[in-house]
């Protein structure tokens, strides 16, 4: 898979905001068709972790990356099992080594996997989309952003194949 570049990122950022429930509906549809494994993924898991506005979250951020990552140069494969599990648990292992790390051994080791990661620009949105305040009567907890965001990466590392 090809670098997705932080124009085709901040569009599509951008695109999805303005749509309409119907349009959202519809994109929700396709992606469930093209990657089912992906949105039943996005739907299952971590439900005895994030609650119902968490769960929205994720399902909107992941829609998002798949709609960011399906303009690049190159058709994004079928998830399959296989690869979502070798992703998941590639990531739970770098999440396990980061909590061994402390300090300037855990900004060195953050700043290593993100700086050598291809798809950068797509985990810079995902960062910032977990960073932002949530709608008002949303609730999304500090301490469940870190899972989201190796939920998402997931997701991003089974396109980036």
């Amino acid at each position: 898979m090809d670098h997705i570049p932080s124009e085709i990122v901040e569009a599509t950022w951008k695109r999805m905001a303005a749509m309409s429930l119907r349009d959202a509906r519809r994109v929700a549809k396709l992606f469930e068709k093209q990657q089912p494994m992906v949105v039943s993924y996005l739907l299952t898991v971590d439900t005895d972790i994030l609650n119902q506005d968490e769960r929205q979250l994720l399902f909107y951020l992941g829609t998002a990356i798949w709609q960011m990552m399906s303009q690049g140069k190159t058709s994004l494969p079928k998830v399959t099992e296989d690869v979502l599990d070798k992703a998941e648990d590639r990531n739970i292992k770098m999440a396990e080594y980061l909590l061994g790390e402390t300090g300037s051994g855990f900004v060195a080791a953050t700043k290593m996997i993100i700086g050598g990661y291809r798809q950068a620009e797509v985990l810079r949105y995902v960062v910032e989309a977990l960073m932002e305040e949530p709608e008002e009567g949303c609730i999304i907890r500090d301490k469940n952003l870190g899972i989201m965001f190796l939920d998402l990466k997931t997701v991003i590392d089974c396109f980036d194949i």
